[in-house]
């Protein structure tokens, strides 16, 4: 009995505080009544719906392309990596080949499937604030996150992976918090599954995977100074369930025959790819990425940088200023891989954001309320918070509120050919059959999925074929196997920079290659022309005859002469770029 009392005295149990509890050294006016926290929290929710659902039809752009792609391929039963190379883990494919089946597929459908799971988000985000911070500080989280995700600069209407990322983690931090306070080791587990799970949609996430566990060590080890077997165990089932579902999914694509590929991108290539970087580029490129991100929503990384004063300022818990810091350093360096810095990647740390915004605004609040009645400190802060609201959404109305999805697309993406992709697509379909293989050299695989079409070779991308890395010619080789030996029916050959991107040293054979190809085997039966105005130029079969273009951001569409083999070779050594025609 000794023993066991002087345990239990050596490992004591503090319960979480109640969901709806402000901080505990907070005087009490953090309370919002739950009714109206929640009243307002769906009017945040609809009207945040109205906005992305006026937008749901806009162009998809090439990541939504690929991931749709593949999702449409996953619903056919084509396993990832069999006619889609990319050097992301496939969890957002299978996210997409949800919302597709769900909602139908097309831009619409895909953006649908990321409001529900934006709200789902928000909501993940209103919860855990709440339970660090108090009602107040959720609900200005909650408001918070939406403004910054629905953020065009940030991408936010767009449905990349990075908002498949935040979902599950997000939910995993949420059940581990909750776990935290508990000797059961079930919400652990499942915290970890979550976790595990958000890497799967991108790989960048395995942060959240470590921050959970120095979570556990530190509210084991430090707060509770519990037995080492206990932490051993708490830490690893945290471990086990994170690692799952990378087992699982490692193990359905070693069954389906692709393991080896799949090793290959994921792997090996992306080792190539977040090496090309240099650190002396880093400092550069992450404030490029944060003029980029912050040109509309700066007034909340404003007060978020607040918050993360105010938790030094004014009393707040422990538990709340350790996991909001380690949140915010787990969210950025979750950014950080290959230091790209661009800018969708920064949506990996709104949650944290958002978080740190509602923490800021009672900061201030609390900072007031020695000067001012409870009542005054309560209206300042919230002044403070409608106004940087304000000074995000009024010059972004024209946006948020009347801006057209291909305006959108144009003003965002520049020359980026989103915008004519659907018409490109439109009649490839319409005079191809449902079997019939096609090409894009280019990196446009919207056009994939608008013309719901199997693609002839797995290389959807352009960008590794123009990196200076080993696997380049490699790749290249291999992509013009492809295509010769499907010999597809119609080719589509994007002639624009931004789809290629080529450096001075990239190797062009696959583009000496593709001119002789397709001169040598097809015929010009569509010119797509976007104008220095930003508008678009089409034409199509005995329109393409004469037709000579005024800018260098084309799409040329062939047809190919005859079902006979075709094959020009693989060119040796670089070439120049050329017009195909």
């Amino acid at each position: 009995m000794t023993n066991r009392h002087s345990r239990q005295r050596s490992h004591p149990r503090h319960a979480a505080p109640p969901a709806s509890a402000p901080d505990d050294t907070s005087p009490g006016l953090e309370r919002v009544p739950r009714w109206l926290s929640l009243a307002l929290l769906a009017a945040l929710l609809v009207c945040v719906a109205l906005v992305r659902l006026r937008l749901a039809g806009a162009p998809l752009e090439r990541d939504e392309g690929e991931y749709g792609y593949a999702g449409q391929l996953l619903l056919q039963g084509v396993t990832p990596y069999q006619l889609v190379y990319n050097m992301k883990f496939p969890g957002t494919y299978y996210a997409y080949s949800l919302m597709l089946a769900m909602f139908g597929q097309t831009a619409w459908g895909i953006r649908v499937g990321l409001m529900l799971a934006n709200a789902a988000t928000t909501l993940g985000v209103f919860l855990l604030a709440r339970r660090l911070a108090g009602e107040r500080a959720a609900l200005i989280a909650a408001v918070a996150f939406a403004v910054l995700s629905l953020d065009r600069w940030i991408m936010g209407v767009f449905a990349h992976a990075t908002h498949f990322v935040i979902l599950p983690a997000t939910a995993g931090l949420l059940l581990l918090d909750r776990g935290l306070g508990s000797r059961r080791l079930v919400p652990l587990l499942g915290a970890g599954i979550l976790l595990g799970t958000s890497v799967l949609m991108k790989q960048h996430a395995v942060v959240f995977v470590a921050l959970g566990l120095a979570l556990v060590l530190w509210r084991d080890v430090v707060t509770d100074r519990a037995p080492l077997g206990t932490v051993l165990r708490r830490a690893g089932a945290l471990a086990l369930g994170a690692f799952a579902p990378f087992a699982i999914l490692c193990a359905t694509l070693a069954a389906r025959g692709v393991f080896g590929r799949f090793w290959f991108w994921t792997i090996q290539y992306a080792r190539e790819y977040v090496t090309e970087v240099p650190w002396s580029s880093a400092m550069s490129s992450l404030a490029s990425g944060l003029r980029t991100v912050t040109a509309a929503t700066w007034p909340l990384w404003a007060l978020a940088a607040l918050g993360l004063a105010g938790l030094w300022l004014v009393p707040w818990r422990r538990e709340t200023r350790a996991f909001a810091c380690a949140f915010l350093v787990a969210s950025f360096l979750a950014t950080c891989p290959g230091f790209y810095f661009r800018a969708h990647y920064f949506i990996v740390m709104l949650p944290a954001l958002a978080l740190l915004v509602g923490v800021g605004v009672v900061s201030l609040q609390r900072l007031c309320a020695p000067r001012l009645t409870a009542v005054g400190s309560i209206v300042v802060a919230t002044a403070v918070f409608l106004a940087a609201l304000l000074a995000c959404v009024v010059p972004e109305r024209g946006y948020l509120f009347s801006m057209s999805g291909e305006d959108l697309s144009r003003t965002r993406y520049g020359r980026n050919p989103f915008v004519e992709a659907p018409a490109i697509a439109r009649y490839v379909e319409q005079r191809t059959s449902a079997a019939a293989r096609i090409a894009v050299i280019g990196s446009e695989p919207e056009i994939y999925f608008d013309a719901r079409r199997r693609s002839a070779t797995g290389y959807i991308y352009m960008y590794p074929l123009m990196e200076p890395q080993a696997l380049a010619p490699r790749m290249q080789d291999e992509m013009i196997r492809e295509i010769e030996a499907a010999h597809p029916e119609y080719v589509v050959f994007v002639r624009t920079r931004t789809s290629w991107l080529p450096r001075p040293d990239s190797d062009r054979r696959i583009l000496t290659w593709a001119e002789r190809y397709l001169r040598q085997c097809y015929d010009v039966v569509g010119i797509s022309e976007r104008l220095p105005d930003g508008g678009s130029v089409l034409r199509w079969d005995a329109e393409v005859v004469g037709y000579q273009p005024r800018g260098e951001d084309l799409v040329y569409t062939f047809r190919r002469r005859s079902d006979a083999p075709c094959a020009a070779g693989a060119p040796v050594g670089a070439g120049s770029a050329g017009s195909p025609r």
